[in-house]
This record gives C-alpha cells, structure tokens and sequence, in this order.
C-alpha cells in the first residue's frame, strides 16, 4: 500500500518532468527562429539566447538540438 506521500511525490515528478519537457522543446523551436533572424553564422547566440529566455542550461539544450530523433520529427512537421 503506498502513502498519500509517495503517490503525491510520483504524480508531481510526472508533471515537472512534462512541464520541463515543454520548455525544453520550446527553448529547441525558439533557438531555431533566432537561427533564421541571426544567419546561421551565429547560431551559438541564438542558442545562448534561446536558453537565457527560457531558463535552461545550454548544454542541455544543444544535446536537444542535436539529438538525431528531434531533428527528424521536426522534418517532418514542415
């Protein structure tokens, strides 16, 4: 039998990791159109900039940019 705590602590642990998910994604998308506004030149700032926004460590961010299956799936959308 699990405690009102423990089932408490799971489903908000579910709901942070979604919501930081999101963000993530989002932070991805935003980095990308900065890429579209700066050149691809300076991708490095539109990444800086991307994670500076959405509060969230750059170097998570590039292994989300980078990640092979991330990149396909956005292919495909457009």
């Amino acid at each position: 039998m699990k405690t009102s705590f423990l089932n408490n602590y799971k489903n908000n642990k579910l709901v942070d990791n979604k919501r930081a998910n999101y963000l993530l994604e989002q932070a991805a998308y935003y980095a990308f159109d900065l890429t579209s506004k700066y050149g691809i030149v300076k991708i490095n700032q539109a990444i800086t900039d991307a994670a500076a926004k959405y509060n969230i460590n750059e170097d998570v961010l590039r292994e989300k940019i980078n990640d092979d299956s991330f990149v396909l799936t956005e292919r495909k959308k457009k």
